[in-house]
């Protein structure tokens, strides 16, 4: 889920600082961005130049240091609660105070999550497709 979410980032231009836990997940990461996009690139949908510069946007990391600077934060680990918590008060650590910090997750509370940061008080947004509640 994270790739997809660089990705649609990258595609419309904003720079991307992807983060995992090690450089062999980072390139595992870059392999199936590359991927996705090479598949935009044989139905047309991108130029072999786009993709390039798509991938050119996205910064691979394992320094939760380099989201210090980033006005968008999506965290979009694995369905386990323990982890996501983790990279959440990681995320938190280092974000500016004004940062937006979202996640993905499809079971597990959101309030529970939003506890884990000093945002708690932003937990009842949520951007999706079907009704918050």
């Amino acid at each position: 889920m994270g790739n997809g979410i660089a990705q649609a980032c990258a595609v419309v231009g904003l720079p991307v600082v992807m983060i995992d836990i090690d450089d062999a997940a980072l390139s595992r990461g870059r392999s199936a961005l590359s991927a996705s996009l090479d598949r935009l690139v044989k139905k047309e949908k991108m130029t072999v130049a786009d993709k390039d510069a798509t991938l050119a946007r996205i910064k691979g990391t394992t320094d939760y240091g380099a989201l210090a600077a980033c006005d968008l934060i999506i965290e979009a680990a694995t369905e386990n609660e323990p982890l996501k918590l983790r990279i959440l008060k990681q995320i938190d650590d280092v974000a500016r105070a004004d940062a937006i910090v979202g996640t993905n997750t499809s079971s597990i509370s959101i309030t529970t999550l939003a506890a884990a940061t000093k945002r708690a008080h932003a937990s009842s947004a949520c951007i999706s497709s079907t009704p918050c509640r």
